[in-house]
């Protein structure tokens, strides 16, 4: 009963908070109100509470960000809708005595509790925040910062620069044109490179000055890559690289991403740690070292790139020794940036963003609805358990600062929709909010790492 009552009175504390994003919230502390100040954070502790079922808001369950104190910081990702509609709430106990917790209330308690780091998944993408010109919609971001500013945890903003979820007008020159992006490009009517210049110059300026104080992490740039190049139209169906195109004469039509950075750092400031993003990067050498050529070319050009985010959305048979390869080799930027910026040496950083876990491999790679035995749970959990003993190594060397899960559960996956409609396992706790052995094998593996 009492880690239901608190619960209970740490999500409608939440409530208010986040009902309106402008008035000041209660103060209340998140971490200390849904966590038990008892446990250890032991390896004895694990193996006891780990023979038990439990869920993810559970009073008793230990704050996973503890874990890894000191070391890096541990990120979720979430939708607007997961942590401010409280209309969708389904039974957690139907049986259970006195107050009802909800499963949507596990949810929000998980994401207090257990992360100091928050990404909103989707409001902060530009075409959110900016579907119209001159239109800005900034309600899910302004409730995202001051529920951050509530959990006392970090922000990231993401993302600004994308080939995806971007604002179409942007692309146009007329803004009102309603053809296709592709059909204008047909008929000659595309944006120019000065139009589409300063279309994102005054978007960037406009949501980084509104949250210079208090998104620390930003996303600025977002899969500009393919396999070994910069995207195309052609190719990718990204015309970032076509609008603007090589504008220097260097011949690399990236500078569109140079752009992109200078105006984030004109707008956000010396502080703000401004970061490009990209997927595949775990496994594929070419665009790994495309990433690190135009980084390490955009630095010597006085352009500052503060880091590069790893995706991360990796299966349960990740090549870890590949894995490592791939981030031993952009680390190696860390040497670039402090040659290229002495006032900022030691400031270059690597973060795991979209971590998750696709379990539909080898045999069963093309199946739909699958029912996961505990021998797959298991083969999940030591994977985790090996990924996180290598972040933890590039932690220790002081170039890794963060590790970002892509959703909460099993349930509020994107893998369940990509590449098709299916129950994919990936995250921590199941559909019930059940926390599966993988959150016990990643805690485990935190402590064993600090052993060695």
């Amino acid at each position: 009963m009492k880690k239901i009552i608190a619960l209970l009175l740490a999500v409608s504390t939440l409530l208010s908070l986040t009902a309106c994003a402008e008035k000041e919230p209660e103060t209340v502390d998140y971490k200390t109100e849904l966590t038990d100040q008892s446990l250890t954070y032991s390896l004895d502790e694990i193996d006891k509470l780990s023979a038990e079922e439990h869920k993810i808001g559970d009073y008793e369950v230990p704050a996973l960000y503890k874990y890894f104190e000191g070391k890096v910081k541990i990120g979720v990702a979430f939708t607007s809708n997961q942590m401010y509609d409280y209309e969708q709430s389904l039974p957690y106990d139907p049986k259970a005595e006195g107050p009802k917790v909800t499963v949507n209330d596990q949810v929000k308690a998980g994401i207090l509790k257990h992360y100091n780091l928050y990404v909103l998944g989707n409001e902060m993408k530009s075409d959110h925040c900016n579907p119209a010109e001159g239109v800005y919609n900034f309600d899910d971001a302004d409730k995202f910062v001051a529920l951050g500013k509530a959990a006392g945890a970090e922000l990231r903003g993401h993302t600004i620069v994308w080939h995806s979820q971007v604002p179409q007008w942007w692309f146009k020159a007329d803004p009102n044109d309603q053809a296709s992006v592709a059909d204008c490009r047909a008929n000659g009517t595309l944006a120019s490179r000065e139009q589409l210049t300063e279309r994102v110059t005054t978007y960037i300026t406009e949501v980084m000055t509104r949250y210079k104080d208090d998104i620390k992490y930003w996303d600025v740039c977002n899969e500009v890559l393919n396999a070994n190049a910069i995207r195309t139209f052609n190719d990718d169906q990204s015309v970032w690289s076509e609008i603007i195109g090589d504008v220097d004469g260097n011949g690399y039509a990236d500078d569109y991403v140079e752009i992109a950075f200078n105006a984030a750092r004109e707008a956000g400031g010396e502080d703000v740690v401004l970061m490009i993003n990209d997927f595949n990067m775990e496994w594929q050498d070419s665009k790994t070292q495309a990433m690190y050529d135009m980084v390490e070319r955009m630095m010597r050009k006085g352009v500052r790139i503060d880091g590069v985010g790893f995706q991360s959305h990796i299966s349960v048979d990740c090549n870890v020794a590949a894995y490592r390869k791939n981030l031993e080799k952009i680390a190696g930027l860390a040497e670039v940036y402090d040659e290229c910026f002495p006032e900022h040496k030691g400031n270059f950083r690597i973060q795991i963003t979209e971590l998750d876990m696709n379990m539909f491999v080898g045999a069963i790679a093309n199946e739909g609805f699958y029912t996961w035995s505990d021998e797959d749970y298991e083969r999940q959990a030591a994977k985790y358990a090996e990924l996180f003993d290598m972040f933890l190594d590039f932690a220790d060397d002081g170039v890794l600062d963060a590790i970002l899960f892509w959703g909460t559960d099993d349930e509020n996956s994107w893998l369940n929709s990509t590449p098709k409609l299916r129950r994919n396992a990936a995250l921590l706790a199941d559909r019930d909010m059940k926390l599966k052995p993988c959150f016990w094998s990643i805690a485990r593996a935190a402590l064993e790492h600090t052993a060695d």
